[in-house]
């Protein structure tokens, strides 16, 4: 099943409360540079956490570069999601300049 993809100008360029920003990487890496709104969900742990997933959003999945973030979209696009990948992930965002959180989330 193809997986859409956009680029990280076009993430930023849609309104964030029409969809769901799923980051897929590694909780240390999230510490230390993540998009403003993006909800961890390390890859290894997509198939436990689909109901904490919107299902009346599009699911737009990010990672580092967009490698685990593509395995994470293809998985969600078979489970019955709309998942979209970011290409280039975190490091693309983060390397054009825009805005970006780090640290801890208080849950």
């Amino acid at each position: 099943m193809p997986v859409s993809e956009i680029d990280v100008d076009q993430l930023q360029s849609l309104d964030p409360l029409s969809l769901q920003l799923i980051d897929v990487r590694e909780p240390d890496e999230f510490e230390d540079a993540r998009v403003p709104g993006a909800l961890l969900i390390p890859l290894v742990t997509v198939p436990g956490r689909l109901d904490d997933l919107d299902a009346t959003k599009p699911l737009y999945i990010i990672c580092a570069s967009g490698g685990r973030s593509m395995s994470a979209a293809k998985y969600l696009s078979e489970q019955g999601h709309d998942a979209v990948n970011i290409a280039g992930g975190t490091k693309a965002w983060v390397a054009s300049g825009k805005a970006f959180d780090t640290g801890v989330l208080n849950s």
